[in-house]
């Protein structure tokens, strides 16, 4: 295995983000030696699609492709959850945007998201990637890829996400095959990334009874004579 790359971002960029990954994926172009294509893909997803397929759509010239996910008073802004890059034609300088910010040029959001603020004084062409490689928290037959992008809700933090039980579907299969091991585990409880009745699935021992509760009553309406 390669040894560990020391990340070229200063302190003052790395912890000031969404995230303690958040920045990174502005990296990849200058880890690529600023050659080929690279897919960025968040933590936080489940991919159901070979992503060599990703990998081969067309960029078109444009600089990278990322879903066209919000509106706000008719504004673009892009979702960079997942992103197809064009490693040559992109240099991020995280340093440059971070003095801009402080100048009040725009703000974090602004990068985040790639405002129209921000692409003022950075015109990166973005082209618009097929929206099923970047679902924000729902499942179906054609999702290739499932993002749990709320922060408040996400199920190994939270009980009772809506398709939490695909994400445990994966995650014990996970560790079936030791790819996740107790050790994993017990420092991610430790360190406060997961919830500490996680081992009890999307749903809670609460949820559970209550659930049950529920399905009871409703069973004693449906015999009942008054």
């Amino acid at each position: 295995d390669d040894q560990p790359y020391l990340a070229p971002m200063s302190l003052r960029v790395k912890y000031r983000n969404t995230t303690e990954f958040s920045l990174y994926r502005y990296l990849i172009p200058q880890l690529c030696n600023y050659q080929g294509k690279a897919i960025y893909i968040d933590s936080d997803t489940i991919c159901f699609t070979d992503i060599g397929e990703l990998l081969d759509t067309p960029l078109n010239g444009c600089d990278f492709l990322a879903k066209r996910a919000y509106s706000s008073e008719a504004k673009d802004l892009w979702g960079l959850s997942v992103m197809l890059i064009d490693c040559q034609k992109c240099n991020f300088d995280l340093e440059t945007y971070y003095d801009e910010i402080e100048q009040g040029l725009y703000s974090y959001p602004d990068l985040a998201r790639m405002s129209p603020a921000f692409l003022a004084h950075h015109n990166y062409q973005i082209g618009e990637l097929d929206p099923l490689w970047n679902v924000f928290d729902y499942y179906d037959k054609d999702t290739n890829l499932i993002h749990y992008t709320n922060l408040y809700t996400q199920p190994w933090k939270y009980t009772n996400h809506p398709y939490g039980d695909l994400w445990f579907q994966y995650f014990n299969e996970a560790r079936d095959c030791g790819y996740i091991t107790q050790t994993d585990i017990d420092l991610s409880l430790v360190r406060s990334y997961v919830r500490r009745d996680l081992l009890e699935g999307n749903f809670s021992t609460m949820a559970r009874e209550i659930a049950s509760l529920k399905r009871a009553i409703k069973s004693v309406k449906k015999t009942s004579w008054f």
